[in-house]
């Protein structure tokens, strides 16, 4: 199913909708590369799960996880995205969204070193974590649906 009707399944409230995949042409959004950027973003996960089992190949530190402006995501957010979005309901929503998430992985981070990684392995999969993830590649294919109809 393409993007743009995989977002208008979860608007509508679908509970199945499914996963969005992207038609030829669909995926390059100015310069950011929406397939990658929404795989960068579920891999959050794994990557703290990695480094609470410490198994990962990177140290991750919470000042660096807790930014919005470090992932490809946030550098497209802040740069090219604010040229051409800035004035669109749509960019702000998902400028919040995205500084929510990485705020919520710092945090789980932060319970690691402060409390031991049990307990961040369960905020990490609970429903706040897993809804901010969800959130943010809603709001990236919002903007997305947003700018074809300018």
């Amino acid at each position: 199913m393409g993007v743009l009707s995989w977002l208008k399944r979860i608007t509508a409230g679908e509970e199945n909708a499914g996963n969005a995949t992207f038609a030829p042409g669909e995926e390059d959004f100015h310069g950011l590369n929406m397939k990658d950027a929404i795989d960068a973003h579920v891999a959050w996960k794994t990557r703290l799960e990695a480094e609470f089992a410490g198994t990962g190949s990177e140290t991750l530190e919470i000042g660096y996880v807790a930014s919005d402006e470090r992932c490809k995501l946030g550098q497209w957010i802040h740069k090219e995205g604010k040229n051409r979005f800035a004035q669109l309901p749509e960019y702000k929503e998902l400028v919040d969204l995205h500084a929510q998430f990485h705020l919520n992985a710092g945090n789980i981070l932060l319970e690691a070193h402060r409390n031991g990684s049990e307990s961040a392995e369960k905020m990490l999969h609970g429903s706040e974590f897993r809804n901010a993830s969800d959130m943010v590649q809603i709001g990236l294919v919002r903007l997305y649906a947003r700018s074809r109809s300018i």
